[in-house]
C-alpha cells in the first residue's frame, strides 16, 4: 500500500472566490472509486474570504485533502498550488474543471505506466484534432501539435522530481505552466493523452486580464525565445503564431467585442496587441472574419427557429 509520501498524483487546484463551482469539481473527484491512498486534492485558496475553508471543513472531511490559504498573486498561484503536492505527479486542475466519471481511475494507470520514465505527460481533453495518444521524442515536433493549447492549464502536469528541479527559472507571470513546460525540452519522451477526461463548467464572469496582449504578445514573445534558443523550428513558430490567430484570436474577438456576454477581460489596445506579431491586415482581417463568424450564428439560429415552426405546425396538421 502506497503512503502519504508515495501518492502517485496530486490534483493541484488554485482557487479564489468560486466556492460552488469548486464543490463541483471536488464531487466529481471524490465520487470515483480511486483509492483515497493513491492520489490527494490540494488547494490553494486566495479568496479573502473564509467561505471555502468553511465548507471543506463540514463537507470534505479527507485524509487525502489538503488545504492552504494565501495571497494572491493573480496567476502565479500556479505555482503556489503545485508546491503544495507531494504526489509522484503534479496535475494542474482548473477550479471550474470536473473530473468525467471513470477518469480519475484512468489518469491513475496512466501514472503507473509512465512513472518510471517519466516523460512529460500533456492532457489534451479532445482539444487537439485525430490524436488519441501519441508519443514524440522531439521537443519541436510535440509544440508543434501542441499549438497554443501548451497555454491551458488542466492539460499541464509535472513529474514532482523536475517541477523541484525548475525551482530556480524565471516563470512567466500570465504562463508560469507554460514556463515549466518549455523548460522540460530535453525529455527522452513527451505523451499527449487526448481522450476526454475533463468537462468545464461555464464561467460566465472569466476574464480579469488584456486578453489579447496576454495570447498575442505575451504568449507569442515567450515562442519566440525558445525559437531564439533553438529549442523549437520557424515551421513550428509560424504554425501555432497562425493557428492562434485563426482558431483562438479571431473567436476570442467574435465572443468578446461582438457576442452579448459577461467576460470581464481588458479589451483596451486590442489593434497595438495584434500588430505586434502580426500585420495591420491581419487586424483588419481579424475584426471582418469575427462579424462573418456572427453573421453565420446569427443565420443558424433563424433556420433553427423556422423549422422548429415548421416542425410544429406539421404536428399540429397531424394531430
Amino acid at each position: 500500500m502506497l503512503t502519504m509520501d508515495q501518492r502517485l498524483l496530486s490534483i493541484c487546484i488554485p482557487t479564489r472566490g468560486r466556492v460552488e463551482v469548486i464543490r463541483n469539481t471536488l464531487n466529481s473527484i471524490y465520487k470515483s472509486d480511486a483509492k483515497l491512498s493513491e492520489y490527494e486534492v490540494v488547494i490553494y485558496d486566495s479568496s479573502e474570504n473564509d467561505e471555502l475553508s468553511t465548507l471543506l471543513r463540514l463537507e470534505y472531511n479527507f485524509p487525502n485533502l489538503v488545504y492552504k490559504k494565501g495571497e494572491n498573486r493573480g496567476f502565479l498561484n500556479i505555482i503556489s498550488a503545485l508546491e503544495l503536492g507531494k504526489g509522484m505527479l503534479l496535475k494542474l486542475q482548473n477550479d471550474y474543471s470536473e473530473f468525467k466519471n471513470g477518469s480519475l481511475i484512468k489518469l491513475l494507470e496512466i501514472i503507473r505506466n509512465y512513472k518510471k520514465t517519466k516523460p512529460l505527460l500533456f492532457f489534451g481533453n479532445l482539444s487537439l484534432k485525430n490524436i488519441q495518444v501519441k508519443e514524440y521524442k522531439s521537443f519541436d515536433e510535440f509544440i508543434y501539435e501542441l499549438s497554443y493549447y501548451s497555454t491551458w492549464s488542466t492539460s499541464f502536469s509535472i513529474w514532482n522530481s523536475d517541477f523541484h528541479y525548475c525551482t530556480d527559472i524565471n516563470v512567466n507571470t500570465m504562463f508560469p505552466h507554460t514556463s515549466l513546460l518549455f523548460e522540460q525540452n530535453q525529455k527522452d519522451l513527451y505523451v499527449i493523452n487526448n481522450e476526454e477526461l475533463f468537462s468545464n463548467q461555464n464561467i460566465s464572469k472569466k476574464g480579469g486580464y488584456n486578453l489579447f496582449n496576454t495570447f498575442a504578445v505575451v504568449y507569442l514573445k515567450m515562442l519566440e525565445d525558445i525559437y531564439n534558443e533553438n529549442l523549437i523550428s520557424i515551421k513550428t513558430f509560424n504554425h501555432i503564431k497562425s493557428d492562434l490567430y485563426y482558431n483562438f484570436l479571431i473567436d476570442w474577438y467574435y465572443k468578446t467585442k461582438i457576442q452579448k456576454n459577461e467576460y470581464t477581460f481588458d479589451l483596451l489596445e486590442i489593434k497595438k496587441s495584434m500588430n505586434v506579431y502580426y500585420s495591420s491586415m491581419a487586424y483588419t482581417k481579424m475584426i471582418v472574419l469575427a462579424y462573418m463568424q456572427a453573421f453565420k450564428n446569427s443565420l443558424s439560429q433563424h433556420i433553427k427557429a423556422i423549422f422548429n415552426i415548421i416542425k410544429n405546425k406539421d404536428v399540429k396538421i397531424n394531430e
